[in-house]
């Protein structure tokens, strides 16, 4: 062996890194990325997946493989990407839930959502709303409360999925509004959906792709969004701010996720492969189509959203006592 190149293969072994470990992560990414989303296939979720994912491909030369994993509210998906083997080709993408809500509750988890990930890439904000069925017969935010003060615990207010951030929101709604409902619990928005369009529900917290036609054609009522500026598929819906609710306004982001010791040079990878399709016209115009916006926010600011979510989420769990009504 030449004398400079046993060098370096010493300095390697010295530095406890292995020269085929190097080349590896040189090439990265050599195969297709599974990504593993925690809803079913056609969730406003697993859209969002599948359409930033096919984007980003061809910036990495790789595929990504989209996975459902739906179960246990999200937590089967994000444990199974957290104990995944961290080597950048097992992703997670995930609303916040799992990531910054499920830990307020008691309950069992296979993950430890601050230890167990590394943030890769904020790509999608989806904007929710407070949808009411026209004929309750109100017409704005102060009308829906007036009408709940006035018929204490006869609201009928959808949850879809205890200790979500959905679900939380409806906690911190009840409590500034100084109102009682009767919340209905459901699993999946399109039964909560038919039900409001049916008139068997009143209101509820969603988000806007399945809805779109809908609100469109007047089956259904949007009253105010929880995104802290007005909607562009929504011009006409006011935010809860400008209603003078602020404490209200809410982001719920779409976002790639790794295991914990994923390499760093897998991550900035990543996360430069999906910084480019802030640019992409054609796919800022499809998640547009969903009611949604593409915002694509990079590691170090997806860490601090996490955080700042975090203790949000914590905060209104501690403040209505939420975690002892869910033992």
């Amino acid at each position: 062996m030449h004398r400079t190149s046993r060098w370096i293969v010493g300095a390697l072994l010295a530095l406890g890194t292995s020269a085929p470990a190097l080349a590896q992560d040189a090439d990265y990414p050599n195969r297709p990325i599974r990504v593993i989303v925690p809803f079913g296939a056609g969730a406003g979720v697993d859209t969002a997946a599948r359409i930033t994912a096919d984007a980003a491909e061809k910036h990495l030369n790789q595929k990504f493989v989209i996975e459902n994993k739906p179960g246990a509210g999200a937590r089967l998906a994000a444990a199974l990407v957290a104990n995944a083997t961290p080597d950048g080709y097992t992703l997670l993408f995930s609303p916040p839930a799992p990531i910054v809500v499920t830990e307020h509750f008691p309950q069992k988890m296979d993950y430890v959502p601050a230890r167990d990930f590394r943030p890769v890439s904020v790509a999608v904000l989806q904007p929710a709303v407070l949808v009411v069925r026209p004929t309750l017969g109100v017409k704005s935010v102060d009308e829906l409360i007036a009408y709940a003060k006035n018929n204490p615990g006869k609201l009928q207010f959808g949850v879809q999925g205890l200790g979500g951030e959905m679900h939380l929101s409806v906690e911190l709604f009840k409590k500034t509004a100084g109102i009682s409902i009767n919340p209905v619990l459901y699993n999946a928005a399109a039964h909560a959906i038919v039900d409001m369009l049916g008139d068997r529900l009143d209101a509820m917290f969603l988000v806007i792709p399945p809805i779109k036609g809908h609100l469109d054609t007047g089956k259904l009522l949007a009253l105010a969004t929880l995104n802290a500026t007005r909607i562009s598929a929504l011009p006409r819906v006011p935010t809860m701010a400008e209603l003078g609710r602020p404490e209200m306004t809410g982001t719920f982001w779409y976002g790639y996720l790794a295991p914990a010791k994923t390499p760093q040079v897998a991550i900035d990878r990543l996360a430069w492969a999906f910084r480019q399709l802030q640019g992409d016209s054609a796919l800022k115009n499809r998640v547009a189509e969903l009611g949604a916006e593409l915002n694509i926010i990079g590691p170090a600011e997806f860490a601090k959203l996490i955080e700042s979510d975090r203790a949000r989420y914590g905060k209104i769990v501690a403040d209505g006592n939420l975690a002892a009504t869910q033992n």
